[in-house]
């Protein structure tokens, strides 16, 4: 079977791999679609894989084509998306259903064989069935979605609230729809990309800020307070992990507000005493979030995005700007780093 296996810093090679044979408690599936996230880029062009060779991607959807002896969920034939993590199950965060916090975890596409291949084996726990009426481009989706998914079920309701969202690409649009799924009176996007902002504009923004743009006098501060009535936000949601706003997800909260971080900090953030105290006197309160799992197993996250998905109520098309087939596997991850322009690049394969 083919594969884009990566050696080292950009050596991506399709290559003929051997067929994955599954173990008692695990599911082969032909892979028909896979998304590449941000995450996968460092491991492809930078050096910042587990081990090598490897074969990262784990947002991924196809069809069951062999079980192990002890599966009894799936049976060949069925459309499953992939719920990457592996949690070991036994350690004290998994008896209490924190598998995100799992301390012997495995992850596909990263710590164990990924989804950029024709075929993977994976447990039978980490598949979710997709209906019929969904895509696999769409049931590759599956698992970006319940990331901002996951931190917003972790605030509560979000009915009437001011949400702002920092970062829109593919994390920030979900949560942007997210935001309004779940009932939030106002949602304001904050990007630097003017394109990107259009994009969360279709997709449910009332208010899309290019904070590039805006005058050292007023700043995101001014911006977020001219559409909120003065107020600021009753909830940010970062998803951009860039340590300017990390900061300005705390210096736009309202009194009483809430933050939610999601993205990834790659640098240092520094906060001025001005403004770490603001999380003192406006009495916020801070959440981490972390990957996208509940219990039982995937979670509930997943079920309710299979659901909106599949009944069109979150709607991801319009967030694949670039398809590839897998024997481009490195333009794929060449364009999502270099395009001001790309938000899903998804990788089709078995595409027959």
């Amino acid at each position: 079977m083919k594969a884009a296996v990566i050696y080292g810093p950009g050596d991506i090679r399709i290559e003929d791999i051997p067929y994955p044979k599954p173990g008692p408690g695990e599911v082969v599936v032909r892979i028909h679609a896979c998304g590449v996230c941000g995450s996968d880029l460092p491991r492809a062009l930078d050096g910042k894989a587990h081990f090598y060779p490897t074969i990262v991607g784990h947002e991924a959807a196809g069809e069951v084509v062999e079980v192990g002896s002890e599966v009894t969920k799936f049976r060949p034939g069925d459309r499953v998306s992939v719920a990457p993590l592996v949690p070991c199950m036994e350690c004290e965060a998994c008896q209490v259903g924190r598998y995100s916090l799992c301390r012997e975890y495995s992850f596909v596409g990263s710590r164990r064989q990924g989804c950029m291949a024709e075929f993977v084996a994976v447990p039978e726990r980490s598949l979710v069935p997709i209906p019929q009426g969904l895509s696999y481009e769409q049931g590759a989706m599956l698992e970006p979605a319940t990331v901002p998914l996951y931190g917003l079920l972790k605030v509560g309701s979000l009915a009437g609230l001011r949400v702002a969202v920092l970062g829109v690409g593919t994390i920030g649009l979900f949560a942007v729809m997210w935001a309004k799924f779940l009932g939030a009176s106002q949602v304001a996007a904050v990007d630097i990309n003017d394109w990107k902002l259009e994009r969360a504009k279709e997709m449910g923004a009332d208010e899309v800020i290019n904070s590039r743009t805006l005058t050292a006098e007023s700043g995101l501060v001014g911006a977020i307070k001219a559409v909120t009535d003065g107020q600021g936000c009753d909830l940010t949601v970062e998803t951009a992990g860039h340590p300017v706003t990390q900061v300005q997800a705390v210096e736009i909260c309202a009194n009483g507000g809430r933050v939610l971080y999601v993205g990834t900090a790659h640098q240092p953030v520094h906060f001025e005493p001005q403004a770490f105290e603001a999380i003192i006197r406006k009495e916020l309160i801070i959440y981490g979030s972390w990957m996208s799992y509940s219990a039982p197993f995937p979670g509930r996250e997943w079920q309710i995005a299979a659901k909106a998905l599949s009944d069109g109520a979150i709607d991801p098309s319009p967030m694949i700007t670039h398809r590839f087939p897998l024997a481009e596997a490195r333009k794929a991850f060449e364009t999502l780093r270099s395009s001001d322009r790309a938000i899903k690049v998804m990788l089709l394969i078995n595409d027959d």
